[in-house]
């Protein structure tokens, strides 16, 4: 018997590529991979080779085409791979990009090849220190992160105070006060903003890094892409910071401010019954325990 899910997830995956050949004629490919859990698009993945993406709510064509700018002109300064386009649907129903190739750099791939980790760690710091440097001139990119808490957390400590204790609500609102306050004196630069293990690649045959998905992209603290440094070995997060080379003393200790932010965005989107987030204890974790690290 085949799962509801499955049958549905091949359903949706049979109506896109419908899309597809509607303007482009049969498509030829010999493996496929359906990725449908991201926030705002579905992604179908042929043969290693093109990244299809549905956008749920139809391609902001002008959005679309500042983070491809932003693409264009790291491109000229970075040895990294990136998603050049390669089709805009007319209807704004999909694009087509540049598969990059390469296994995710997650903690564990890292663990699992430390003997590695220094080369990767490196790649992964010049990097974003290449991007860090774009120009932003030109670039109507999103600003203002520090604002967005600011609103979603209104209706947010609301939430929180139903699941958590007054001494652990305490800790929150000192914590989020504190961030209020460092967040306004911070200098601002162009950011990936969502380089997730997800979003970044190793290729091993090649010793090139991959990086993908610059949805997120904006001006903001260039610690928002430090955040998930944390969960790496040591000698892997050294290596990153070393070569990026920041005079900013600060920047590992503000980037885990944000993944304790997102720990809150967790809690509360559980709090919401987001399906994306079925464990509060996740979120909780998250927050509460990088409250007693560094």
């Amino acid at each position: 018997m085949i799962d509801g899910g499955i049958k549905m997830r091949e359903q949706s995956l049979e109506r896109k590529l419908e899309l597809v050949k509607a303007e482009l004629g049969e498509l030829s490919y010999q493996t496929f991979e359906f990725i449908n859990t991201g926030c705002e698009k579905d992604v179908v993945v042929l043969d290693k080779k093109t990244v299809i993406s549905f956008y749920r709510h139809g391609l902001q064509l002008d959005a679309y085409g500042v983070r491809q700018e932003l693409i264009h002109r790291l491109g000229k300064h970075t040895e990294a791979v990136l998603p050049n386009n390669s089709y805009i649907s007319p209807t704004k129903d999909f694009v087509m990009e540049k598969y990059v190739p390469g296994h995710r750099i997650t903690p564990q791939y890292v663990k699992e090849h430390l003997e590695n980790a220094k080369q990767i760690g490196r790649s992964l710091g010049r990097f974003l220190r290449q991007l860090h440097r774009v120009s932003a001139e030109g670039l109507d990119l999103h600003t203002g992160f520090a604002q967005d808490v600011r609103n979603d957390m209104k209706e947010g400590i609301a939430l929180l105070e139903t699941r958590l204790s007054d001494s652990e609500m305490n800790q929150v609102m000192e914590f989020l006060n504190e961030y209020y306050k460092i967040s306004e004196s911070v200098q601002k630069c162009v950011v990936h903003g969502d380089f997730h293990y997800d979003n970044i690649f190793w290729d091993e045959k090649t010793g090139r890094l991959g990086v993908i998905d610059f949805n997120e992209g904006g001006i903001e603290d260039p610690a928002l892409d430090f955040m998930y440094m944390g969960y790496y070995p040591e000698q892997f997060h050294q290596a990153v910071f070393e070569e990026y080379g920041s005079a900013d003393s600060c920047l590992y200790e503000r980037s885990q401010m944000y993944d304790r932010i997102y720990g809150l965005y967790d809690m509360v989107e559980n709090i919401q019954n987001d399906p994306r987030k079925p464990d509060f204890q996740k979120g909780y974790r998250r927050f509460f325990d990088k409250s007693t690290d560094k």
